[in-house]
């Protein structure tokens, strides 16, 4: 089975001041991210504000990090919408444009079954040859991927891995213990990181790696080799931050720190805006206490 490796960056998208995609920058932001220990690339996700990404969009941001990564990384496409049809389309574009897997979201807004679910995955599979990572997130999709439902999409259509952002650690925990020796599991919480690679799973789909990526890696490290007792110590140091990248809607927070402390990244585009002036201090004055 290929590995995408224990730390996964859900990239952004910069954008200059028209809204446009800026290449030179998406560049440069792939290229240190891999500096930072990221070992795959999630592009066109959630972080990368794929709601309003074009056909045409996505295009750029794959040739682009093809071009910035080459093979010292794994690219992971979202190509997952509320429609299997379009998903199905944004797939064959990542497969044709190389990305060496896609991630596929549960359906949102049309709220399906979970047979619904199940054929959803069951059609993009049939339409690639990609391996899947299933993004589990009710939060924003308005519905769960029961652990039933997981263990057909792993025995039956045989997903790769699956990015769990469920937010009930006990939900989580029986997935692990259910299908764990089966499929790579990713916290897609930064604050549960640690949790998560105590209890089994590999690593963590990432936000908050595009600022503190070294120290993500370092505690996986610590955790997966036993010394607990560091891993602590770079957990606690790291959960303000992990906090405010989501205090307020996401990616306003760490486009503002990215721009603050490395390049500027552009605002996100409507409907998500700038943060307050608050947070970003808050983020700012935290940010250097790591460093």
């Amino acid at each position: 089975m290929v590995g995408f490796g224990k730390l996964i960056t859900a990239a952004i998208t910069p954008f200059d001041r028209n809204g446009v995609i800026n290449t030179d920058t998406l560049w440069r932001l792939c290229r240190k991210l891999i500096h930072d220990r990221s070992e795959s690339l999630v592009l066109t996700g959630t972080t990368a504000e794929s709601p309003n990404l074009s056909k045409e969009d996505r295009e750029i941001i794959y040739t682009t990090a093809t071009d910035a990564v080459g093979d010292k990384a794994k690219l992971i496409a979202g190509t997952g919408t509320y429609s299997t049809k379009e998903s199905i389309e944004y797939t064959k574009l990542a497969e044709d444009l190389g990305m060496d897997g896609i991630m596929i979201v549960t359906p949102y807004y049309s709220k399906p079954s979970q047979y619904g679910i199940l054929k959803h995955f069951e059609a993009i599979s049939n339409s690639t040859n990609l391996p899947i990572m299933a993004y589990n997130i009710p939060g924003r999709t308005g519905t769960l991927i029961e652990l039933d439902t997981l263990e057909k999409l792993v025995n039956e259509i045989s997903i790769h891995s699956i990015k769990d952002a469920v937010g009930d650690f006990e939900y989580s925990k029986r997935q692990i213990d259910l299908i764990g020796d089966k499929v790579q599991i990713y916290s897609g919480d930064d604050a549960l990181t640690y949790d998560f690679v105590k209890h089994g799973a590999v690593g963590v789909v990432s936000v908050a790696a595009h600022i503190v990526g070294n120290e993500i890696y370092q505690m996986i490290n610590f955790v997966q080799s036993g010394d607990i007792d560091k891993a602590e110590k770079i957990n606690a140091s790291l959960q303000d931050i992990f906090t405010f990248i989501f205090e307020e809607p996401s990616p306003g927070p760490i486009k503002n720190i990215l721009s603050q402390t490395w390049e500027d990244v552009g605002n996100p585009l409507l409907p998500i805006t700038p943060i307050s002036n608050d947070l970003s201090l808050k983020l700012l004055e935290n940010f250097k206490k790591i460093q």
